[in-house]
């Protein structure tokens, strides 16, 4: 079938697009056939095109595969463009809704112009076809060609191939748009002009303008960009660079961008970015130097944001006045995350991944992968190698090597409800001292069990470098990491690492990771947040002074100027606003509002003599009661003649507010400061202040200043030394603990003790020292090793105890027993009660009772009561005690109930009595006619030693003995913690074996389930009074929690 073919061009932007269209599939025909819209097509470097076609086929035969292609193999079989190494990064194709075949080709190359084909294979023999002849690509660029005499050229802007449709060209000169026409050639003749440069380029399409030409020579002003568009990732630095030349000498140059013309004072005159308030910290020039008559520039910014894709342009100065054009585009920048796409082609197992950006990256980036958490797999393909199985548990990231720490988002493949990590900043630039919090949230598909912030920088201090340790466990951090939000969470939830008083060494990558129930573990593979600790510096250069760090902090910055001690300006703007002259007396400082303590170290503008203060400490952190050295270098330009050390905390007891008072002097420290090395230096020197017997409201900030002879005072306004005193505090990781757990006791103060205390530990009411370290940590806790706490700090200054904190150790529950309160037989009919105790912590929230091969549940509650006995309720019990850690079991009790009595049976006990009655009288007449006597064999119930009973044995009780004194013996017997209880044996006339009128323990030694039985406590009814009468009997049983603490 032959199709119809049209041509259309699309323009938007500064993509040229090429739609080649045709027609639809056609399917049963008899014939092979593919169908192209054009034999030959002539676009521009740089733009894009699309090539579509459609195909037949015949009937009978089944299409498994299509695609494009340019070259054959080895073997003759021709090779998908979409696995060509050369193509790849650039080439994408799809099928549309009308099942037209869409070849892409983005950033058109030179290289890229060839003849391209469409293929497709069938399920049948043979079944293969190729459309030949195919889509003949030119990618051509711009020319601007010039001819004629030298008086009056004509120029032109020439093409190898004609572009498609009618192309509008537009003509500049020294970088100024100058004219717009239908016709390649430009309207007016040029004449020899040795400064000038011509350019020129298509409507739509003008950053892919010609190269510059001068008319005539090769010297005339003219700039020429590195690279026309860079396609950056989100957070990593660029350098966006161009040569130029002046054909007078160049007196100044900028970069700048058109996108950010709203912010100029005239939006016809472009401003320098190093200026611009959204690039403030960002951007330099890293190859700026003084040339002549040119060079190249580069423009560097870093940490680059979505919102710094633009058009970025170069422009310079001349001595003559002269000025490069602003209209000429320079280099485009487009900036890109990267991201995971998930494609499902049907079916759980056939899940493509494919790291993706929104720009083609330059060079040949090797992509890396990782399955939750964990590094996985690295191609130079941005297509995952594998399918992947599709579930609600598993989570991808990608990333380009070398930049593995701006991977894509973490995402599911299925649900959002998948194991992941997201961290709340990639990157955070923070000052020297100050603190910062580090965050992330998690999810667990399973329930979390524990969770850990750690660095790859420590590994070498970790016992095994494999299995990753605790910051807050560590001691380079000791008393300067916590976890502020850590909270029981048992699915997700945000979880912030915190560091105090951050050095340089701080520096490093930190990573999250977290266990689940299931022996899950977050990979330790993924990149986490970069920290950079930076302190600000001043730097000078000729008459600009400007504050730097050595990263970019985060906000919008507001910047402090300090001259010889004295505040003297704020900006946004990290330049300082005024040009300063060189003269060797003045020094200058700079700082960042909110942190005006960690202000830059003071500079001279000329020369090392100039008056300025250093302090030797910028925070001091000691022990309440100790002592404390505060200190300085000073140096003054002329003689110095008075200094003092002051604190602005104290200057509503000075006479003046503006005139600072000498602290020895104040009333607060009297008899506590001394200047122990205060001599008569000159010009410089060292101060030091001595605070001894410091106390809590001591806490705060000292500062020097000095006079000289010629009228110079040294400002109030500089940031000396903060003082911070502290007490010492008992902190546990975790903050509660269960039994076997691994608890970690840290000595902890409100801030980081200088001086390197040393720590020891010890437990209230134990003579002996328990450790020594900041940190004291127990492995596997036992309910033993509960306590209170506390630690001691010593330095040479003195020492300090902290309070006592208690450590509870939780356990579930423990030697869990049945006990059993008597009251006479246990007859059917009767009533008996069974009490479960057991030792926890903390306490039992929940019994329940349960009888032996019995499914469910008898009853809950600690005491089990069971009324109108029945000979069914016989069995075994046992109970379960449960708190909120678990549940113990206790062992079983056998319960044997007694039939009850008729009233032949009565009689017939009555006069075995009697017949008892009359042997016992005849037995006593006969022992006290005999001289000597046997003993009388011990009848006592061998039950209680674990044997069988043999025989009946009697125990005879009366109740018309049950006196006062019986009543005494039996409360007697009621305070001995008894193994047996005296039970009543009853039997009828002919019987051989004895009735049971209570329980009985019995250890069923043949039973197919071996069933542990322990030894219980039977406790007789106490005689109750009168008063006792309505209340219950039986007596509860249970367990009373030790108080530890």
């Amino acid at each position: 079938m032959k199709g119809d073919a049209k041509m259309s061009v699309r323009t938007t932007g500064c993509v040229w697009v090429v739609f080649l269209w045709s027609v639809t599939v056609v399917l049963g025909q008899d014939v092979w056939g593919v169908t192209y819209s054009t034999q030959s097509i002539c676009v521009l470097k740089g733009s894009t095109v699309e090539l579509k076609a459609t195909y037949t086929y015949p009937g009978g035969h089944k299409v498994t595969s299509t695609f494009w292609f340019i070259n054959n193999d080895a073997d003759g079989n021709p090779v998908n463009l979409m696995d060509d190494l050369v193509f790849r990064d650039h080439v994408t194709y799809r099928s549309d809704e009308k099942n037209e075949h869409i070849l892409t080709i983005t950033d058109l190359r030179e290289t890229d112009s060839a003849e391209y084909k469409f293929r497709l294979i069938t399920d049948q023999p043979g079944g293969k076809y190729a459309g030949r002849p195919g889509v003949t690509l030119t990618v051509t660029g711009l020319q601007v060609n010039m001819a004629g005499e030298n008086i009056g050229k004509t120029v032109t802007c020439r093409t190898i191939c004609p572009l498609s449709g009618n192309p509008t060209y537009i003509w500049y000169k020294n970088g100024q748009h100058i004219d717009e026409s239908t016709s390649p050639q430009y309207k007016d003749s040029v004449y020899s002009n040795y400064g000038d440069s011509y350019s020129c380029a298509v409507k739509g399409h003008e950053d892919l303008h010609s190269p510059l030409v001068c008319f005539p020579g090769q010297y005339c002003n003219r700039v020429s960009y590195t690279n026309r568009r860079i396609c950056v990732l989100k957070g990593s630095s660029v350098d966006i660079s161009c040569t130029y030349v002046g054909y007078y000498p160049v007196t100044s140059s900028l970069w700048f961008s058109p996108k950010q013309s709203g912010r100029w004072r005239d939006m016809l005159i472009p401003e320098d970015l190093t200026t611009d308030p959204g690039y403030a910290g960002r951007v330099k020039y890293s190859d700026q130097e003084s040339r002549r008559y040119g060079g190249p520039s580069t423009l560097r910014i870093t940490d680059v944001r979505e919102e710094d894709s633009a058009d970025y342009r170069f422009t310079f100065k001349t001595e003559n006045n002269f000025e490069w054009g602003q209209s000429l585009p320079g280099t485009t920048l487009s900036v890109t995350g990267l991201r995971v796409e998930v494609t499902n082609k049907g079916g759980r197992q056939n899940v493509t991944l494919t790291c993706s950006s929104t720009c083609p990256l330059p060079g040949n980036p090797t992509y890396i992968w990782y399955k939750n958490g964990q590094h996985i797999d690295e191609s130079t393909s941005p297509q995952y190698k594998d399918s992947v199985y599709s579930n609600y548990e598993d989570s991808y990231s990608c990333a380009v090597k070398g930049h593995e720490d701006l991977h894509s988002p973490v995402v599911c493949v299925q649900g959002q409800d998948c194991s992941r990590v997201i961290y709340t900043n990639r990157r955070i630039c923070v000052l020297k001292g100050s603190s910062v919090d580090i965050s992330c949230t998690y999810d667990g598909y399973n329930a979390v069990t524990s969770s850990l912030w750690f660095s790859l920088k420590q590994s070498g201090r970790w016992r095994d470098t494999l299995i990753p340790e605790d910051l807050t466990t560590d001691p380079v951090y000791a008393g300067r990491v916590e976890y502020p939000d850590q909270e029981s969470r048992r699915y997700r939830g945000p979880f912030t690492l915190r560091i105090t008083d951050v050095i340089e060494e701080d520096s490093a990558e930190y990573r999250f990771t977290f266990k689940t129930e299931n022996n899950f573990t977050w990979g330790q593979s993924l990149p986490g947040t970069t920290l950079t600790v930076t302190a600000l510096q001043v730097d000078v250069k000729s008459k600009t002074l400007t504050c730097s760090t050595t990263c970019h902090l985060p906000g919008n910055i507001t910047y402090i100027w300090y001259k010889n001690g004295q505040h003297i300006d704020e900006s946004t703007s990290p330049q300082y606003k005024d040009s300063v002259y060189s003269n060797y007396e003045d020094s200058y400082s700079c700082a960042v509002k909110g942190h005006e303590d960690l202000h830059s170290t003071v500079v001279c503008v000329h020369g090392q003599d100039c008056n300025r203060v250093s302090y030797t400490k910028r925070r001091i952190c000691v022990l309440k009661g100790s002592s404390v050295d505060i200190s300085c270098t000073y140096a003054g330009y002329y003689y110095v003649t008075s200094s003092l050390w002051f604190s602005p905390k104290l200057s509503g007891r000075w006479r003046d507010k503006l005139i600072p008072e000498d602290l020895t002097t104040d009333p607060g420290y009297a008899g506590r400061v001394e200047y122990p090395d205060q001599e008569s230096t000159g010009y410089r020197g060292p101060s030091t202040l001595r605070i001894t017997d410091v106390k809590e409201e001591d806490s705060a900030e000292y500062r020097f200043t000095f006079k000289t002879n010629y009228n110079f005072e040294w400002g109030q306004s500089l940031h000396g030394t903060i003082l911070t005193v502290t007490g010492l505090q008992v902190k546990m990781t975790p903050p509660t603990c269960n039994e076997g757990q691994n608890v970690t006791l840290t000595c902890s103060s409100m801030c980081s003790l200088n001086d390197n205390p040393t720590y020891t530990w010890y437990k209230k009411n134990v003579t002996s020292l328990k450790a020594s370290g900041q940190s004291y940590s127990i492995t596997n806790i036992t309910s033993e090793d509960s306590g209170e706490y506390y630690c001691e700090a010593e330095n040479e200054y003195g020492h300090l105890n902290s309070s006592n904190l208690c450590v509870d150790v939780h356990y579930s529950p423990k030697n869990t027993s049945i006990s059993i309160s008597l009251s006479g037989e246990i007859m059917e009919g009767s009533s008996v009660t069974l009490n479960c105790s057991s030792d926890a912590n903390p306490p039992v929230n929940k019994y329940t009772w349960y009888k032996k091969n019995v499914a469910s549940p008898k009853a809950s509650g600690q005491s089990y009561n069971i009324t109108n006995i029945r000979s069914e309720d016989s069995g075994e019990y046992y109970c379960e005690a449960e708190n909120v850690i678990t549940f113990g079991k206790s062992p079983a009790l056998t319960i044997i109930i007694t039939e009850k009595k008729t009233a032949s049976r009565t009689a017939a006990v009555g006069v075995t009595v009697v017949v008892l009655v009359l042997i016992l009288c005849l037995s006593a007449f006969i022992w006290f006619r005999m001289k000597s006597s046997k003993s009388t064999p011990d009848t006592r119930n061998t039950a209680d030693d674990g044997q069988e009973v043999l025989g009946p044995v009697y125990d005879i009780v009366s109740s018309v003995e049950m006196t006062s004194n019986g009543a005494q013996r039996a409360d007697k017997d009621n305070q001995e913690d008894l193994n047996y209880a005296s039970v009543h044996f009853s039997s009828s006339k002919g019987q051989d074996e004895p009735l049971y009128s209570t329980a009985l323990l019995s250890q069923h030694q043949k039973e197919e389930e071996d069933v542990q039985y322990a030894a219980v406590k039977f406790s007789a009814a106490p005689r109750m009074t009168t008063q006792e009468v309505e209340e219950d009997p039986f007596m509860i049983y249970s367990t009373v929690n030790e108080q530890h603490c």
